[in-house]
């Protein structure tokens, strides 16, 4: 065959495993960030001082979009 061909054909080889690589590489990167992400959740939650109960209650309220009763403070500047 062509020598030309035959390099072309050799360099698609090799940019496929590159991008192999750096595929499985970006994949590693993405789960450490979410692991990360998550770790820093859990030490959130847990530096709040609350029991189980307040602390569902308190993520309930932060999916529907509101706050939380016990947080919200109402000030009379009048």
């Amino acid at each position: 065959m062509n020598p030309k061909y035959q390099k072309v054909l050799s360099d698609i080889e090799k940019a496929e495993k590159k991008k192999s690589e750096i595929e499985g590489q970006l994949k590693e990167l993405y789960d450490k960030k979410t692991e990360l992400e998550n770790l820093e959740i859990i030490n959130t939650v847990r530096s709040m001082v609350m029991d189980k109960d307040q602390i569902m209650a308190f993520l309930s309220s932060m999916k529907g979009g509101t706050k939380p009763a016990e947080n919200t403070e109402v000030i009379d500047n009048a």
